[in-house]
């Protein structure tokens, strides 16, 4: 008999542990969203977000609605070729210039002024197998001027491992090299991920390589030329003339050197090269500004995330991220050293913490308050009550303000017109 009170008790008990966790939960749950009532990631029209010069052109139309999706908006772009998605307004700056670009180049190529250049020097090979016969000298030393260069390519194209790195066909052909000339001449990327350009680039490079002509025919519709930066803050030109001299597996090897020089473990370093997702280009640009920041802490930790990119908007939204950086640490405030919190490389200032992120639109979802809340509890254990300023390229919702301002972070919008881009 007393056992089986005994056991009514305990059952009373765990029904009540049970009732009051559910009433806690509850009652938790309200709070919780009395305090953040999430918001949806919003949609928009093109004439909300973009000036009339992004919306559409002879070449490229926006097609309505925009969806965000949480950070960056994402477009439609309708082109000649097709219609195609743009994550991020920085990006879509870019594919705006690459449509227009792919749209003329095509023309060329319609016209058959390439490929009647090309067939007109086709047989040059044959030309320099009689001139060994009749001029062997001179034949010899045209010949071997450019034979360092190559073995120099070849030697680095066999350590290289980044996957997107030229062939040895195309180093042989000159393929690879007349692309990269003709890319430099219009102010596009050699390596762009825009299919319609990467084609067009591709089938000019091949009949230039050919005929020897390529590079000097149709330059003339090419407004702004090399005056055309390849991205949005403003690459620099000497950025911009190695990515025309160098090939994919050089500038590796360059920046292999330069990340070991910034004590970046080589685990990392090889993981950040063999990333699928960066391009030859986003890879030069982000070695490029980090080696701008000079001598600070911890760069290894960006290059980590870096490598980490599991996606082309991430990869690119990495190499904005790196640009901004070091265009911060140029017009604004001295970077120190990196710093990683919630699992978020961020930087650390004479100021305190600083992030920087190109954001199109912020709203105050479930994931960017369970992430604030990470990088908060981290930022007491290394920086203590140092100050956080988050800088976005965008806009913020007003619930996302009001809840950074909770967190005591400052936070500064439309940095982009600020920093570049």
């Amino acid at each position: 008999m007393k056992v089986m009170k005994v056991m009514k008790v305990m059952r009373t008990a765990r029904q009540w542990v049970v009732m009051t966790g559910v009433v806690t939960g509850i009652f938790s749950t309200t709070a919780l969203g009395q305090t953040n009532r999430f918001e949806t990631p919003p949609s928009f029209t093109m004439r909300q977000v973009l000036p009339p010069v992004l919306q559409q052109s002879p070449y490229h139309t926006i097609v309505d609605p925009v969806r965000n999706d949480g950070f960056l908006n994402i477009y439609r772009m309708r082109t000649q070729s097709g219609e195609y998605s743009v994550v991020g307004t920085d990006l879509l700056k870019i594919r705006v210039r690459e449509a227009e670009a792919a749209a003329k180049l095509a023309d060329v190529s319609a016209s058959g002024q390439m490929l009647k250049s090309a067939g007109r020097t086709a047989t040059k090979p044959l030309k320099t197998g009689k001139d060994l016969v009749t001029r062997p000298g001179d034949t010899v030393k045209r010949t071997f001027r450019g034979v360092g260069r190559f073995f120099g390519r070849v030697g680095a194209g066999i350590d290289a491992t980044d996957p997107q790195r030229e062939g040895v066909i195309a180093s042989i052909t000159g393929a690879s090299e007349t692309k990269r000339r003709l890319a430099y001449k219009f102010g596009v990327d050699p390596y762009t991920q825009f299919a319609p350009l990467s084609k067009q680039l591709s089938r000019l490079a091949s009949a230039g390589a050919l005929g020897g002509t390529a590079t000097g025919v149709g330059l003339a519709f090419v407004s702004g030329g090399a005056g055309v930066a390849i991205s949005v803050g403003g690459t620099s030109e000497n950025l911009r003339a190695l990515l025309r001299d160098k090939s994919a597996a050089e500038l590796e090897k360059i920046g292999r050197n330069e990340l070991a020089g910034m004590a970046v473990p080589a685990t990392t370093i090889n993981a950040f090269y063999r990333n699928q997702f960066m391009t030859p280009t986003d890879k030069a640009v982000i070695v490029s500004a980090l080696k701008g920041l000079g001598a600070v802490e911890k760069q290894a930790a960006f290059v980590a995330r870096a490598a980490q990119a599991a996606s082309l908007p991430r990869a690119f939204a990495l190499r904005r991220r790196a640009e901004l950086a070091a265009s911060y640490h140029a017009k604004v405030s001295r970077i120190n050293s990196f710093v990683t919190l919630g699992g978020v490389p961020m930087m650390r200032t004479a100021k305190g913490i600083i992030a920087i992120f190109p954001v199109d639109y912020l709203p105050w979802t479930q994931h960017l308050a369970e992430t604030a809340r990470s990088v908060n509890r981290d930022k007491g254990k290394v920086a203590g009550a140092a100050p956080v300023e988050i800088w976005i390229t965008g806009r913020a919702s007003k619930r996302t303000s009001a809840n950074f301002k909770k967190l005591g972070w400052s936070l500064v919008e439309n940095a982009g017109a600020r920093l570049g881009g």
